[in-house]
């Protein structure tokens, strides 16, 4: 048998970090064989970022409690491991960590918000070019057997989507929970996003998107809808050549598995589990759905190729 990918952690200030960790196991009998959890790298808190330091400790402690080495630094995890997982929840943190461990040619899994910017996103992918590194990426909910089945294997013309569209400090926009709608929205239409439209309300003194309307060309539309406050479920309407499919995922351990799987089959194949066109694309919705929040108006997408 192909011994275990040893992954290591990137930042454990995440849920998904002893998540990931308890649904790898041993990486033979748990729920996702094929890969181990076995080092990990605290992470550096951002002071305006409460989610992160209120939870950095004690995601920390379970993590190691489940029989992880916890290391000095992301470099010393790289050393350690054939594999990494940037799992930081601040998406601010992810361009400079990917830098801190690029040049080891390891694959990399960069979780759920790849990076603020586009230009950003450009850098990471160009660096990950010259150091030969396979590059992860992905929403888990791209990944649930729910959305697969929707998916299948027809054209799609029209996405909608409803989901729970919070934000964090500095995420704006979709930059926080609103990246899983873009995630399945590319996943479903593809890359290369033209123009996006932002509507938004307020939450208090906030200012928070309510619904965003995403258009590609030959009459490709996503329609995305949400409320400021959390709730684990996300549907989605997709209209196909081969008629209208619905689904409905809900957030927990389990949604986890298929990404999970997923980046064990990649770094066996050696391929990316998401093209990079449409990593670049769902960065640059984000990216601009921030800059038609600020405006008021329908702005053009960054080019994403």
């Amino acid at each position: 048998m192909t011994p275990p990918i040893r992954f290591g952690l990137i930042g454990v200030d995440s849920p998904h970090a002893p998540s990931f960790t308890r649904l790898f196991g041993n990486g033979v009998d748990g729920a996702v064989p094929g890969g181990t959890v076995t080092h990990a790298w605290k992470g550096e808190a951002a002071s305006d970022f409460p989610l992160s330091l209120d939870r950095i400790d004690s995601f920390a402690d379970e993590v190691s409690g489940l029989g992880v080495t916890l290391c000095d630094s992301p470099e010393a995890v790289a050393e350690a491991c054939d594999a990494l997982l940037i799992v930081a929840s601040d998406a601010r943190t992810h361009p400079h960590y990917f830098e801190r461990v690029v040049r080891y040619g390891k694959p990399i899994y960069v979780d759920t918000r790849f990076a603020p910017t586009l230009a950003e996103a450009r850098t990471m992918l160009a660096q990950a070019q010259a150091s030969g590194t396979l590059v992860l990426a992905g929403s888990p909910k791209r990944f649930t057997p729910e959305f697969q089945a929707a998916r299948g294997g027809a054209r799609v013309r029209e996405v909608t989507l409803d989901g729970a569209l919070p934000t964090q400090p500095g995420h704006p926009g979709l930059s926080w929970y609103g990246v899983h709608l873009v995630d399945l929205a590319v996943a479903a239409l593809g890359a290369g996003p033209e123009a996006i439209t932002v509507d938004a309300g307020k939450q208090g003194s906030f200012t928070t998107v309510t619904s965003v309307t995403v258009r590609w060309g030959n009459e490709r539309v996503a329609d995305m809808k949400g409320e400021s406050q959390w709730n684990p479920l996300t549907t989605g309407r997709l209209t196909t050549d081969e008629g209208v499919r619905e689904f409905s995922i809900e957030a927990g351990p389990s949604m986890l598995v298929g990404l999970l799987k997923g980046i064990v089959d990649s770094i066996h194949r050696g391929t990316p589990n998401v093209p990079l066109r449409e990593i670049l694309s769902i960065v640059a919705i984000v990216e601009a759905a921030n800059k038609s929040l600020e405006a008021g108006l329908p702005v053009s997408v960054g080019r994403s190729s």
